[in-house]
């Protein structure tokens, strides 16, 4: 399909169980001309006794591809210790991935986490909305209701030089995670998962009065064989709601690179 801009960036994937991910990883990030994915172990890797969340299968992949993976560890707040965040730093990873936490994002007992990060100068990506089911879910405690994008603004205003991406837009909680992020210059939103249309009618809906371009973050959250067709949707669709090139080249790796600390 070609290279649609000079810097391409998925804010948003992980390490899936299937045969030769590897290879697949990068032979359709090349295809689809994605410069740089940001990966974390998928849920997939998260078993009982939930402890350990894998992000050995990151830390192997990050330190082979250096110049195409940044590995963001995950830590599930609540089932993991605080030094969690110290391990992962020592390790390279440059960011943090959380999901499934056993209280509300917000909750006092977490501000640990959210200090450490905020040291160490490491985004965290919070998965927020409805959460996809996993193998263990049953046995974890899981709600999907701790994970509101509005649980992001105490830590967006206690630590605001912690850089703070609300995974999905919130779905289906649009207007609240757009509304959080606008008004923290600390907080962006990807445009990653399932309801790709729903998101797009979301966004052109409260685009200019919600919403501001600048505040988007390409993200795929799928397996491999999904760049190619996704980074072609998405950029037909933004352009078609009135999103302008210059702001389609922020969304797809600009502002994630000002983020990351890349410079292009």
């Amino acid at each position: 399909m070609g290279k649609l801009y000079r810097l391409v960036i998925d804010i948003h994937n992980h390490v899936f169980k299937q045969p030769k991910f590897e290879e697949r990883l990068l032979k359709y990030m090349d295809e689809a001309g994605v410069d740089i994915v940001c990966l974390s172990p998928s849920l997939e890797f998260f078993e009982p006794p939930f402890k350990d969340p894998n992000n050995k299968v990151v830390e192997e992949l990050m330190k082979k591809y250096p110049d195409r993976i940044i590995g963001f560890g995950a830590v599930y707040p609540g089932r993991m210790p605080y030094d969690l965040i110290d391990e992962l730093h020592a390790k390279e990873f440059r960011g943090i991935k959380m999901t499934i936490p056993t209280k509300p994002y917000d909750h006092d007992d977490f501000m640990k986490y959210y200090e450490k990060a905020e040291d160490y100068g490491m985004p965290i990506l919070f998965h927020t909305g409805v959460v996809a089911r996993f193998k263990y879910d049953h046995l974890a405690n899981v709600s999907s209701d701790r994970m509101r994008p509005a649980h992001l603004d105490r830590i967006a205003r206690t630590f605001p030089k912690l850089k703070i991406i609300a995974a999905h837009m919130g779905d289906p909680w649009y207007l609240e995670a757009y509304m959080t992020a606008q008004k923290h210059p600390n907080m962006w939103m990807d445009i990653s998962g399932l309801a790709r249309v729903t998101k797009v009618i979301a966004i052109k809906t409260y685009l200019g009065i919600r919403l501001t371009p600048d505040k988007l973050l390409f993200g795929l959250d799928e397996p491999p064989e999904e760049y190619p067709r996704l980074v072609w949707f998405w950029d037909t669709a933004l352009r078609e709601i009135g999103i302008s090139e210059e702001d389609r080249r922020k969304i797809f790796g600009e502002t994630a690179a000002k983020i990351l600390g890349i410079k292009f």
